[in-house]
């Protein structure tokens, strides 16, 4: 795991020489995970200075074992507020042309920055997140695995007369007792509820005897999410209406999912899903984007979606959902989540 973390550390280094900067302050929590390789690592328990050539960590004298575990990280508890202490260890050290991310600070903190002198690196990190290196892959599909599982046991366990909240609460249980660290969405909707994209799970409605089903959910496992979406109908009695749109938006799945390979526009993804739903007659009802990727966070660069910018690279991990929503009535939503290679897709939301 350290040679991955240590890897992207070298190639951050090049980017920030590249661009003629003595150092970068990261910030927040998810840059110093992905600096650090603790996932549990919190923006207030240290400051990273990165350097072309070293990394210093900034920290509080009850983080200093866990940061010690990182042989590449120089350790330093200096006195004074944590950002002031790396500005003035900065200055120390005659690094002068130092960088922060706005998107990644506070109002107050970036204040503090930009009034120090520090310019301002844009998406810097954001782009080095998009291709994930060997020891992020393994932690996604570690959580991909736990999602598809739990899902697999909870499925038959559904019921008539359960309520949305129950169901919830059994594949929150299902993914935490086989290892995830945390559940930061877990959608089920039945019936009319399926129209809604992001329903919030109901104590009140009850699946019926013949009612359409639909389940987002994911996990965070070691920093690294997975997202997933599975619609079916519930009982004997499926409407030609929803056996319909269900087989159009697989249909439209696969035909975004044989466009996934390194080197394909992104917005090919997105059009090819598209183009199947619209052909269909159900284009209007195909209401959000075709995906995203996945990794410290639920929804990342790239987004799939019309005239979206750049190309899929290797080992980019993107999500595949379209979906056909008719308000009143129900929803259908199909999803998984792929790691793109060179020659194809590799689905990582299976048992």
């Amino acid at each position: 795991m350290h040679a991955a973390v240590l890897q992207r550390i070298k190639d951050f280094q090049k980017v920030l020489r590249q661009a003629g900067l003595d150092g970068y302050i990261c910030l927040s929590s998810l840059e110093l995970r992905y600096f650090t390789g603790i996932y549990d690592l919190s923006h207030e328990e240290a400051v990273l200075l990165i350097t072309s050539r070293k990394v210093y960590a900034i920290t509080k004298q009850m983080m200093v074992a866990k940061l010690q575990t990182r042989p590449f990280l120089t350790v330093k508890v200096l006195p004074g507020d944590m950002l002031g202490a790396t500005l003035n260890y900065a200055a120390k050290q005659k690094l002068l042309r130092l960088a922060f991310n706005p998107d990644a600070a506070d109002f107050v903190r970036g204040e503090t920055l930009a009034n120090a002198g520090l310019s301002r690196l844009e998406g810097g990190v954001e782009e080095l997140r998009k291709a994930k290196y060997a020891d992020e892959i393994k932690a996604i599909q570690a959580a991909c695995k736990i999602a598809a599982q739990a899902f697999a046991e909870v499925k038959p366990q559904i019921k008539t007369g359960m309520t949305e909240k129950e169901v919830s609460q059994r594949i929150a249980l299902a993914m935490i007792k086989r290892g995830a660290d945390s559940i930061p969405f877990n959608i089920v909707c039945f019936g009319e509820n399926c129209a809604d994209c992001h329903h919030m799970p109901s104590s009140k409605r009850k699946l019926r005897k013949n009612d359409a089903i639909l389940m987002d959910f994911g996990c965070f496992y070691q920093g690294y999410c997975s997202d997933m979406t599975r619609s079916w109908w519930h009982g004997d009695k499926e409407p030609a209406q929803y056996t319909k749109i269900w087989h159009l938006v697989q249909m439209a799945k696969e035909a975004a999912v044989a466009r996934l390979k390194a080197g394909v526009p992104v917005s090919e993804i997105d059009k090819a899903a598209r183009a199947i739903i619209e052909d269909g007659g159900y284009g209007k009802y195909f209401i959000h984007t075709t995906g995203h990727a996945i990794g410290l966070e639920v929804h990342e660069a790239p987004i799939e979606r019309p005239n979206a910018a750049g190309e899929l690279e290797e080992n980019f991990v993107v999500t595949v959902e379209p979906g056909i929503y008719l308000p009143g009535k129900y929803g259908v939503r199909l999803e998984d989540s792929y790691l793109v290679t060179q020659t194809g897709a590799k689905n990582l939301t299976q048992k």
